[in-house]
């Protein structure tokens, strides 16, 4: 390692500084030099697009130095991040033809070791610039969350399925004092009532039949000093809503089969796309607890509140399926625009994305268009694509049914060339209820 030794001393000269957003504002000629590259080449990028091959996170910094293994050029090297307060310098530790491969890897390794211990369950993925969306309801939303996150209170985000609870979630946590802490996500509808308690507070050993020698801690402790995400909180069982209040109010937990508590420090969001009041009036849900989480509501609008957010959504889409795809799709239908802003979206986002991922394995060229969604299970049911005659006048509820029956039959035999068995099929009825039906409106 004293060829390491050696070459560290030097890395100083041989640098690059970036500041917070990545943008690079100052080489040095040894950086250069060293690595074979042109400043023109590094000059007015971001760092990301210059280091390449590397696991470190490049647009987020938790405030430490760092040592990990990056692509320069098609030169591996180690690197170092020094961070000051506007600007991150990386210096060049080594380059990997100067020094043994044993040596690289066992000293890379000697530095991830803690890192992985330390931030193995710090799944915080999402921060508020990641929210898309800048109409009116999105960015008070949006402004709301960002004031409530500086604090340590309890936040309960409410709204449809779909809507983007957890990247709120999320976003609040990466914007607290705990956003180097564990952001550990519970879905309370996902683990099984006769489960719940072991899992979330955890169990001494031999507490059941089963049961770890050793016991094992719940996702509580697991969230220690961090954010505990309880999505879907209205179903969680309620022998288990009594045992989450005293978590709240004493700041303690025990375990399953213990005879003693252990303090925790947490900050919990919980999420539900229920109404919690109606549930303590039904009493299914305590109001003790519902008084404890009710310090701060976010109600997340839904995709039909905030249609303005719907193409820059159905863009974001587009160019992460591009990635995924290795599409090249740059248009949107101006058809399929008018398509997409005027559906309802019952199941919000989460639904426009799978749509979107939908017409993306499907799209020819540059353009996405309405074409590209024929085949989706979701516009057989939703019958044809709307056109533009809107009926001034709304018909009898029997007349308007019928009238679009006729409509879904004609667009089913249209796109299966007249084959009626291939239309039943689109249309998902038998046969044989497609020949009534067609006899019955008289359609050629």
């Amino acid at each position: 390692m004293e060829k390491m030794e050696n070459k560290a001393t030097q890395m100083d000269l041989e640098y690059v500084t970036a500041d917070e957003t990545g943008l690079i504002l100052e080489i040095s000629s040894e950086f250069c030099r060293t690595l074979d590259v042109a400043e023109s080449f590094i000059k007015g990028r971001y760092i990301n697009q210059v280091i390449k091959g590397t696991t470190h996170n490049l647009s987020h910094h938790n405030g430490k130095k760092a040592v990990f293994f990056g692509v320069i050029n098609g030169q591996p090297c180690l690197i170092r991040l020094d961070q000051h307060k506007h600007h991150h310098i990386y210096s060049i530790l080594v380059k990997k033809n100067e020094i043994d491969l044993y040596e690289i890897t066992s000293f890379m390794n000697s530095i991830k070791k803690p890192k992985i211990q330390t931030n193995s369950r710090n799944t915080n993925r999402y921060r508020f610039e990641d929210i898309v969306g800048d109409g009116p309801l999105m960015t008070q939303m949006k402004e709301l969350a960002a004031r409530i996150a500086t604090s340590n209170s309890t936040v309960l985000l409410t709204g449809e399925s779909g809507t983007g609870k957890e990247l709120f979630a999320q976003a609040i946590h990466g914007l607290s004092s705990r956003k180097d802490q564990p952001f550990v996500a519970v879905n309370c509808a996902a683990i099984p009532e006769d489960l719940f308690e072991s899992e979330v507070f955890g169990y001494e050993a031999g507490a059941f039949s089963g049961a770890k020698r050793e016991g094992k801690p719940g996702k509580i402790e697991l969230a220690q000093n961090g954010t505990l995400f309880l999505d879907e909180i209205s179903e969680l069982p309620y022998l288990a809503q009594g045992k989450l209040l005293r978590v709240l109010q004493e700041k303690e937990v025990e375990r399953l089969g213990g005879t003693g508590a252990k303090n925790v420090d947490i900050r919990i969001i919980a999420a539900t796309n229920r109404d919690l009041k109606t549930l303590v009036q039904e009493g299914k849900f305590r109001q003790d607890l519902f008084y404890r989480l009710y310090v701060f509501e976010l109600k997340i609008p839904s995709l039909r509140q905030r249609k303005e957010d719907i193409l820059p959504l159905t863009e974001h889409f587009i160019h992460y399926y591009n990635e995924q795809f290795n599409q090249e799709v740059k248009y949107i239908d101006p058809k399929l625009q008018e398509w997409l802003i005027g559906n309802d979206w019952p199941g919000n986002i989460r639904e426009l994305r799978a749509i979107i991922e939908r017409g993306m394995n499907i799209v020819e060229g540059d353009t996405l268009t309405l074409e590209c969604f024929r085949f989706t299970s979701f516009t057989e049911n939703a019958g044809p694509p709307p056109t533009n005659e809107t009926p001034l006048n709304v018909q009898s509820l029997e007349e308007e049914v019928q009238k679009a029956e006729m409509n879904a039959i004609k667009w089913a035999l249209k796109e299966s060339d007249g084959d009626k068995t291939i239309a039943a099929q689109r249309l998902k009825i038998h046969p044989a209820s497609l020949y009534r039906k067609i006899s019955k409106y008289g359609i050629k």
